[in-house]
């Protein structure tokens, strides 16, 4: 029978500044690292050879990031958040020099997916450890906070991973990740380790959900990436990954109903906030993710503009979105109420798609009003951002904060893989339907670099302006999940700490 755990003293605000600090340089790093290969690209392809592998450095990361945040998120509630971060840190740092010792494409890819393990398990460790320490009412200004650091690591991430390149060579945007990652195990270890234990039972993690979850998630993920290039939408191979991937999604969901600790307990998805919160998530961080996608492949192809232009008057969707989340973090601790400040900014974000959508269609647009358009799109999906994780985090009991975490992280990044590929091979469509002279597509790359006509370029526009509609109205449904999301008070107080240590 398990003992009684001794009471720890309570962190100072010392403490809890010191792990809020840490938190922010684990996620700092894993969100670093999603941005700052891209540059580095074909320095890697030109000394490591097989171009033609090229696309899984990135893709390797992404995949293995996803998988990951249900899981650790779940496995932190049951082994304790401080070996789970100090393991996640671990091997993020062991893929790290991994990659950056790569003598060959393979390796690297190898390495990248061990990175990505330790990187989405960061993703979901930093903001169920702030949980951990601060208060729901106080939660929602840290995920301005992690909002602001997500975007800066994704302007950051391109401009240095391209001066580390040019100046002192590739693996050096791999080797810059040991110093911060060193810094973050040292900060946050003894801090986290002052946090009250729970009384230590029998908990097991259920390896056979885990390996479900695992096939299921990255069969479908390898079918969003392979889909359209590598084989065709119909193709037997395609089919028959997308059947494997259906079947261990549908094992697994039936499996959580009958294990004792699930990953992704069903009360979730009955659950009046988490659930809702959840299915608005995935929908609007889904259109979200599609606009950043989509808006420099319509400026390049339509417009005529050069990669770095386009890449410029994309900065305010990025700028506007922590603005509003920060501002909703302080609304939250002022009135306790969530459900407001995404009723109010996804509408606006919808009416900027409208616009785009407008501009599009008349194939002529300044960078001013493109960029001032992008700019209300990211004040108006901003305040999700800090409503969202709050509100669910704040619907659950202690012990199941790491799950309910890894749950939304997961939401987020699978909405965005599944609607990124559902609106390029919607416009790849659109332009083989319209523009059958263009001949197969192997993707919205292959577009930007070939050399098109004024009727095409007209005619493409075409094709954007009714993409970014549906992107509106995929929002618009997002905010009807949104509007169904249950009022529940923020608590006030501190929570005791329930998982171990």
């Amino acid at each position: 029978m398990s003992q009684p755990a001794s009471p720890a003293a309570p962190l100072s605000a010392t403490d809890i500044r010191v792990i809020v600090l840490g938190a922010v340089i684990s996620l700092f790093l894993a969100a670093l690292d999603q941005s700052i290969v891209a540059t580095a690209l074909p320095a890697i392809a030109g000394q490591l050879g097989q171009v033609e592998l090229m696309s899984w450095v990135v893709t390797a990361y992404l995949l293995t990031a996803t998988c990951a945040t249900p899981v650790l998120g779940k496995a932190s509630d049951l082994l304790g958040r401080r070996p789970v971060l100090v393991g996640c840190l671990l091997v993020f740092l062991a893929g790290s020099a991994l990659c950056a010792l790569a003598t060959s494409m393979q390796t690297l890819i190898l390495a990248r997916a061990l990175q990505g393990l330790g990187g989405g398990g960061l993703i979901t460790l930093a903001q169920a450890t702030v949980a951990d320490v601060v208060a729901p009412r106080e939660r929602g200004r840290y995920v301005g906070y992690f909002a602001s650091i997500w975007a800066a690591a994704g302007l950051l991430g391109p401009t240095l991973g391209g001066a580390l390149t040019q100046y002192l060579g590739w693996p050096w945007i791999f080797w810059i990740n040991l110093p911060f990652g060193l810094l973050a195990l040292t900060v946050t270890d003894r801090a986290l380790r002052r946090l009250p234990p729970q009384p230590r039972g029998r908990k097991r993690i259920d390896f056979i959900s885990v390996l479900l979850l695992l096939t299921s998630t990255s069969g479908l993920l390898l079918v969003l990436s392979l889909g359209g290039h590598r084989w065709g939408w119909t193709s037997l191979p395609l089919l028959g990954l997308l059947a494997a991937a259906s079947t261990a999604g549908v094992l697994f969901l039936r499996r959580q109903s009958r294990v004792d600790e699930p990953i992704l307990p069903p009360q979730f998805f009955r659950d009046a906030v988490v659930g809702p919160v959840g299915t608005a998530l995935f929908l609007i961080f889904g259109g979200f993710l599609a606009l950043a996608v989509l808006v420099p492949a319509w400026l390049q192809i339509t417009l005529g503009m050069s990669a770095a232009a386009a890449g410029l008057v994309l900065i305010p969707l990025s700028l506007g979105a922590p603005v509003t989340a920060t501002w909703t973090g302080h609304h939250l601790k002022a009135t306790g109420r969530y459900r407001r400040p995404p009723l109010i900014g996804v509408p606006l974000a919808m009416c900027a798609l409208l616009g785009l959508a407008f501009l599009a269609l008349r194939g002529a647009a300044s960078p001013w009003q493109i960029a001032a358009l992008l700019l209300v799109a990211g004040l108006g999906i901003g305040p999700l951002f800090s409503a969202s994780l709050t509100a669910a985090q704040n619907a659950v009991a202690p012990r199941d904060i790491g799950a309910v975490t890894g749950a939304l992280t997961f939401a987020r990044a699978l909405g965005g893989a599944v609607w990124v590929a559902v609106a390029s091979a919607l416009v790849l469509g659109l332009a083989l339907a319209w523009l059958p002279d263009l001949g197969a597509l192997g993707g919205l790359e292959e577009l930007v670099r070939r050399p098109l006509s004024d009727h095409e370029r007209s005619t493409l526009g075409q094709a954007f302006a009714l993409i970014f509609s549906l992107d509106a109205l995929l929002l618009l449904c997002g905010t009807l999940c949104w509007a169904r999301v249950a009022e529940r008070p923020l608590r006030a107080q501190g929570e005791h700490y329930e998982a171990p240590v």
